[in-house]
């Protein structure tokens, strides 16, 4: 995919962002105000990375991706909508993700529990481009230490594949007020698709408060399987505000 597609892609998915934040944000004001709960905080961010990588694989062709957010938070319920460029089989150019979950902190631990809505865009015709994942996280600090255990599962999931699992297990350190360190380990377990295990490790640094660099190294045990599979340096930049 080209450098004018890409922007052409993030475009339009900002342009969805802008439209979609004033109806979310409105919705959970007039919720709040209904109940006379706090007024919801909402949160954009853009970004731009090297490659596009989720659960260890590589989704953008080897290619840059640009991607943006925004989401509204009410307590411990929040909402978000967020777009991605990607370039997958049946054509695939952008992943838009709809997102609504609950994260409560208990006993020293937080938790999240989501259910995501995923979106392909610029699909061939007949291709399976929509599909849904719960998710749910558990994790807790304990001084400069972070640990965090997640569990995914897509019940059927984009073109051929049916239902799979995602095991991730983070931990993770502070090196500085402004640094954390963090190594991840992850399964894929599914009946109709590879399985495989990924893992990444790497270092985030908040360059300011709104601005968030990362350098990481992805890779899996199944580099027969094709190039997303094959081990990859990646580099990212966050804005949030």
């Amino acid at each position: 995919m080209s450098s004018t597609d890409s922007s052409r892609v993030f475009l339009r998915m900002r342009n969805v962002s802008i439209a979609l934040a004033p109806i979310a944000a409105l919705s959970l004001a007039g919720a709040a105000q209904s109940a006379e709960l706090p007024t919801p905080d909402l949160e954009w961010q853009i970004g731009v990375a090297t490659e596009n990588v989720a659960k260890g694989l590589g989704k953008s062709g080897g290619d840059p991706s640009v991607s943006g957010s925004v989401g509204a938070s009410l307590g411990a319920f929040y909402a978000e909508f967020s777009g991605s460029t990607v370039e997958l089989g049946g054509g695939a150019d952008s992943e838009l993700v709809t997102t609504v979950g609950y994260a409560p902190e208990i006993g020293g631990f937080e938790f999240d529990f989501s259910a995501m809505h995923k979106v392909f865009t610029g699909t061939v015709p007949g291709y399976d481009d929509r599909f849904m994942e719960y998710q749910a996280d558990v994790s807790r600090d304990v001084g400069p230490v972070g640990v965090r255990l997640r569990a995914n599962y897509t019940p059927d999931g984009s073109g051929s594949m049916e239902d799979a699992w995602w095991f991730e297990t983070q931990a993770s350190y502070a090196l500085g007020a402004r640094t954390r360190a963090s190594v991840a380990v992850g399964e894929r377990v599914s009946d109709t698709s590879a399985e495989y295990t990924a893992w990444n490790v790497g270092v985030k640094h908040k360059l300011t408060r709104q601005l968030a660099a990362d350098v990481r190294w992805y890779d899996t045990d199944q580099h027969d399987l094709g190039d997303r599979y094959e081990g990859r340096l990646v580099g990212a930049l966050t804005y949030a505000f």
